[in-house]
């Protein structure tokens, strides 16, 4: 990707300008290769190296958030402002969406239903999985596949083997943590958010594979505004690091600035219509430190398992989905002599529903997230969880602890929500805003819903079908 300054950028009419450089802004990107398009990213943040990284431990940086927080309980919003964004510090744990997670409406009667289908983003999440050189067992996929994982999953924990048994939900993690192909294997250090060896897949180790002679990269600099005249997107006015703007023309612009950013671009911009903005939320996670009858852990990577057994079901019309991660490294150790790896560590993540007033609002030109907190819904979901654990466990075990509510799940979404109906959301099925159609927003900021599931994979494959589909 080549790199350009403000004066390259402002000195010619670029084809696709776009707000961000993660996850949603490089699978689009990669779909618009060798079409002879001159592309040009716009990163609010620096291009740090991976050594760099590691040698600062940057990931314990996150970019600050304005927050209004009426909820009367801590809640944190994790971001990055940086060539990479997310994909520099995400675990790389990639399961997919289940259909009934995109018709929540239909089945349960619930929120409501996404404008596509998982069988129309089937396609595009096997092509993520494979740039991703995902690690899965195909045979335990609780989830639709129409072709096998690219890699096979790694070695389980001992827990996790014992929970594969007896058909309770319980299957191996899919992970971009490589087991195989062009990275280094999985350490199972549990060392994840900055991993010492470079085995998940991020922004920064893809971008020879994925690159384009079109693609240019301009850092320090924030997309502030997008400029319109008849209808159309013309352009973007940017803010460089000292303080300068200056306009870009662009014959389409994309928003991928994550959901907070996303929103508020669209908010002084005067764009996309009342619901923008509206609907921020994310998972909400609670740890169970249990203490079992054997040793656990010597698995191939940071989590081996993944539980189902609280996922799906007519329950949901009551009560939140219930995603379970067992957890292999770093261990949880028990205390006691001789028992010291008799310990399983298990996450419960609970999908949570959008609400209006969680939103964002501008405060001197300035996005603040207003929060009142999580739904009711997805308290009970986490509770049903808690309580019938034993439903789903098939060996003796003892609750050794029962955490608190986890202050964040770095998974932002909702802002400007995807929809066929104007009236209800602010972008179409492929993410252009309605009434704009050179204008697209992209991410977890156009999901309808959430989901227990982890996000990454589902928006990558989204960002895949709209640059494909254009």
């Amino acid at each position: 990707m080549n790199r350009i300054e403000i004066a390259s950028a402002t000195s010619r009419q670029w084809d696709v300008v776009i707000a961000g450089s993660s996850f949603a802004t490089l699978f689009f990107a990669y779909a618009l290769r060798e079409r002879g398009l001159q592309i040009l990213f716009v990163e609010r943040g620096p291009f740090i190296d991976r050594q760099t990284q590691l040698d600062r431990r940057f990931h314990d940086k996150p970019a600050p958030v304005r927050q209004d927080n009426r909820s009367g309980h801590r809640k944190d919003w994790t971001i990055r402002h940086q060539v990479g964004g997310g994909s520099n510090c995400w675990w790389g744990n990639t399961p997919r969406f289940h259909p009934s997670d995109l018709e929540l409406k239909t089945r349960y009667g619930i929120a409501q239903d996404w404008p596509i289908s998982y069988d129309t983003l089937e396609p595009y999440l096997l092509r993520t999985e494979e740039i991703m050189e995902i690690a899965g067992d195909s045979e335990t996929s609780f989830t639709p596949r129409s072709a096998p994982y690219p890699y096979p999953a790694p070695i389980l924990s001992r827990a996790d083997r014992k929970l594969g048994e007896g058909n309770l939900g319980w299957q191996a993690m899919p992970s971009a943590r490589s087991n195989g192909g062009r990275r280094p294997t999985c350490c199972a250090s549990g060392a994840c958010t900055l991993c010492p060896v470079d085995a998940k897949f991020t922004i920064l180790n893809a971008l020879e594979e994925m690159t384009d002679d079109g693609f240019h990269l301009l850092t320090d600099t924030e997309l502030r505004t997008v400029e319109t005249s008849a209808g159309e997107a013309t352009g973007a006015l940017v803010r460089t690091g000292d303080g300068a703007e200056h306009r870009i023309d662009a014959d389409l612009v994309a928003l991928a600035a994550n959901p907070i950013g996303t929103s508020a671009i669209l908010l002084r911009s005067e764009l996309g219509g009342e619901h923008v903005g509206k609907g921020i939320h994310e998972q909400v996670g609670q740890f169970a430190w249990l203490d079992i009858p054997f040793d656990n852990y010597y698995g191939g990577s940071s989590f081996t398992g993944l539980g189902y057994g609280f996922y799906d079901g007519p329950f949901r019309s009551e009560a939140a989905s219930v995603l379970i991660e067992s957890w292999n490294a770093p261990p949880s150790l028990r205390l006691e002599p001789g028992k010291w790896l008799q310990r399983l560590k298990l996450k419960f993540v609970a999908e949570d529903l959008p609400q209006d007033r969680n939103r964002i609002i501008l405060e001197n030109d300035e996005p603040t997230l207003v929060w009142h907190g999580h739904t009711d819904y997805a308290l009970a979901g986490l509770a049903r969880a808690v309580d019938n654990l034993s439903d789903i466990i098939p060996f003796d075990y003892e609750v050794s602890r029962i955490g608190d509510l986890e202050p964040t799940e770095a998974h932002v979404i909702g802002g400007t929500p995807m929809g066929k109906d104007p009236v209800t959301s602010v972008v179409d099925p492929l993410g252009r805003v309605h009434g704009i159609s050179n204008l697209l927003c992209l991410g977890a900021s156009t999901f309808p819903t959430g989901a227990a599931a982890n996000p990454t994979l589902t928006l990558s494959a989204l960002s895949l079908r709209s640059g494909d589909l254009l």
